[in-house]
């Protein structure tokens, strides 16, 4: 029998309750027959019979040499020796290959996580199934990077576990030199948690900047692997080796940079006015597209209340009386025009 076979059951006897009953009949007489059962123990031949069958086969009785009709009981500490002892040194057998096994799959560990990020780098394009793998590789690019890391973080509010996870990689990564820039959606500086670890790493030497208009998460190390977030998945990543296709996304991120407004880490009426501008010139520029409130709301990075509350202000503000008059004063006006 293997590990394999481990699954199937031993097939070791039941004593049962009947046979509980005959062996307490039993244990009171020095022997004794069958017909003593029927008559003195409350049970039917056949029961009788099935009883004195199962305490048999548990080495609970045994019959009489010179005489195979009478039966008297075995203590249960040797009918325990008699009956267990094969199948519990096959269990120890089994628990030395297990604990073997064990051993023998621990030393392969290494090997495994070490060869990771050379196996991620076989293919221009690989998919992360999963948030587990993507945390991983990220761990392992961001130990192996040594000149710079951009990330762009759409949405508001990070999540303080997520935070915190990413802050002990960002000091790391600071603490070697390595450059950091980091783009956020405007929303992002409300968050409390968030504006905290922002100000923690720009001390550090982090850049941070905003931007009032759609972002898409993307990570880029060195300028040579970039991580993107799937299409309809909450979980997982891509990771993109292809050195045309980070060479666009950096293009792309710096591109951004040079519109995005710093991370505000005090605050002014005049930034904030500013910021609200640009903000609600991105939502006019989406909802002349015709994007739904829902869309506006979450390419933004916001709420879908804080967005119709920018599309009510900007319809006061320009006096349009529905969404249709809005749309064409907007182009009217060219309000779009910066």
């Amino acid at each position: 029998m293997t590990l394999l076979d481990i699954g199937q059951p031993i097939g070791l006897p039941r004593i049962g309750e009947q046979g509980a009953r005959v062996y307490e009949f039993a244990v009171t007489r020095r022997n004794f027959r069958e017909s003593d059962i029927t008559a003195e123990g409350g049970l039917n031949p056949h029961e009788a019979r099935e009883a004195l069958e199962r305490l048999i086969r548990c080495k609970l009785l045994r019959r009489i040499e010179r005489d195979p009709d009478v039966y008297e009981a075995v203590p249960p500490d040797r009918a325990r020796a008699l009956l267990l002892g094969a199948p519990a040194r096959q269990i120890n057998r089994w628990q030395e290959e297990v604990d073997c096994l064990r051993e023998e799959l621990a030393r392969l560990v290494p090997m495994y996580e070490t060869s990771f990020l050379a196996r991620m780098s076989t293919r221009s394009v690989e998919i992360l199934p999963d948030l587990d793998t993507t945390l991983r590789l990220i761990t392992e690019l961001a130990a192996r990077c040594r000149h710079e890391v951009l990330t762009s973080q759409p949405g508001g509010a990070r999540p303080p576990k997520v935070l915190e996870e990413s802050s002990d990689r960002t000091l790391a990564l600071l603490g070697r030199g390595v450059r950091m820039r980091t783009l956020y959606q405007y929303a992002a500086q409300f968050d409390l948690p968030t504006a905290g670890y922002v100000e923690d790493v720009v001390a550090r030497g982090a850049e941070v900047r905003l931007v009032a208009g759609a972002l898409r998460r993307l990570i880029v190390f060195d300028g040579e692997a970039a991580l993107i977030e799937r299409v309809h998945h909450r979980e997982g990543a891509v990771l993109v080796h292809d050195p045309n296709v980070v060479e666009f996304m950096v293009a792309t991120f710096e591109q951004t940079w040079l519109t995005a407004t710093a991370f505000p880490l005090e605050y002014d009426h005049a930034s904030m006015s500013t910021t609200r501008d640009d903000v609600q010139r991105e939502i006019m520029r989406l909802f002349v597209q015709g994007a739904e409130d829902k869309v506006i709301s979450r390419l933004m990075g916001i709420s879908t209340r804080t967005c119709q509350r920018h599309i009510s202000d900007i319809m006061r503000r320009i006096g349009a009386r529905n969404r249709a008059h809005a749309g064409y004063l907007i182009s009217k006006r060219n309000l779009l025009v910066t």
